[in-house]
């Protein structure tokens, strides 16, 4: 038998086994947990400072630390079983399924956004006047939710080139985003965030392999990793989140995270944070609606600026509520909120 088709029946094999096993690798809801709670921190960290209320290199720094790894982390964890989706449903159930529920849910919230924001727009930092063409406009180019709109983009784009060897693909989309000549946001987004969605297709259903490494090895390599990390955005600043910086960065950030899960990995601590990460779509679309009235409730009903408060609260009913509404979405019928109802 060929060397080839062998490989492809290796690795459908491998696919089958976690497809039909019924079990759901916690590793990876903990990586989305934690990825997601850096979210809305950040969120509400930039909200802070937009108003004033959280200024100096700290602030500055937490930003720039938070935005080297997590949105890279998302897009790895992304790549991880599109192989295996593919296998599972084929081309164009894939492309249906990601229809309904990557791009529906983000034209929804587009939308809703627009639509509430002459309701909305005095209780935040800035706000403009909604003009319709400028909007479509926004949507059709990823500024009106730009995570969704490129994951979207990332996962066709991984469509195409599924038949590519996974290594040459990653390669290509390292040397495509650094060496194409700078060109607008859209075109400069999409090909960074593709590596690490192709780097994840790379890795592939081996990632569960890390459920068997030991706890101190884990341990180490975590300690390094954030400390590289944390030294390189140092060095770097700002500089960290564009061209080489940001893609390496963005994988060796994503690795630590993973060995950070592992760590986790059925402790309470872990299970709760998986709780997050199994909500993390529902926490992306829904907590700015929740950081946003608790910021206010702070500020009008209890008149407090004060920082740990408007930093800690606004975070925490931002990622608890929306994963509530999230796990709860069958009971209150809101399921059509983050997929096509039909």
């Amino acid at each position: 038998m060929p060397a080839g088709l062998m490989k492809v029946q290796t690795l459908t094999s491998e696919m089958r086994e976690q497809l039909t096993s019924g079990v759901r690798s916690s590793v990876v809801d903990i990586i989305k947990g934690i990825a997601i709670a850096l979210v809305v921190y950040g969120h509400t960290a930039q909200g802070m400072i937009h108003r004033k209320w959280c200024v100096g290199p700290g602030a500055t720094y937490s930003d720039e630390f938070i935005y080297s790894f997590h949105m890279p982390a998302f897009f790895f964890v992304s790549g991880l079983f599109v192989m295996s989706s593919l296998a599972k449903r084929g081309s164009r159930h894939f492309a249906i399924d990601k229809v309904k529920t990557i791009l529906y849910p983000y034209v929804l919230f587009a939308i809703i956004s627009a639509l509430i924001e002459p309701l909305i727009g005095r209780f935040k930092s800035s706000t403009k006047p909604i003009h319709w063409s400028t909007f479509l406009l926004s949507v059709a180019d990823g500024e009106a939710g730009w995570f969704l709109f490129f994951l979207f983009l990332c996962l066709m784009l991984a469509l195409v080139t599924a038949r590519a060897p996974a290594w040459l693909r990653f390669v290509a989309a390292v040397l495509v985003a650094l060496l194409a000549p700078h060109g607008p946001f859209f075109v400069h987004q999409l090909l960074h965030e593709f590596c690490f969605l192709a780097a994840g297709m790379w890795v592939g259903t081996h990632i569960f392999r890390l459920e068997r490494m030991r706890a101190a090895p884990a341990a180490l390599g975590f300690v390094l990793l954030a400390t590289f990390q944390a030294g390189m955005v140092y060095v770097f600043g700002a500089a960290a989140l564009f061209l080489w910086p940001y893609i390496v960065l963005g994988l060796t950030g994503t690795a630590g995270l993973f060995l950070l899960a592992k760590l986790l990995d059925k402790h309470p601590i872990g299970n709760a944070i998986a709780w997050i990460g199994r909500a993390s779509l529902g926490v992306y679309l829904l907590s700015a609606f929740a950081q946003g009235a608790t910021r206010e409730v702070l500020l009008r009903g209890f008149h407090t600026r004060e920082f740990w408060l408007q930093l800690f609260l606004p975070t925490l009913f931002a990622i608890i509520l929306p994963a509530i509404a999230w796990h709860q979405q069958d009971r209150w019928r809101i399921g059509w909120l983050f997929r096509w109802p039909f």
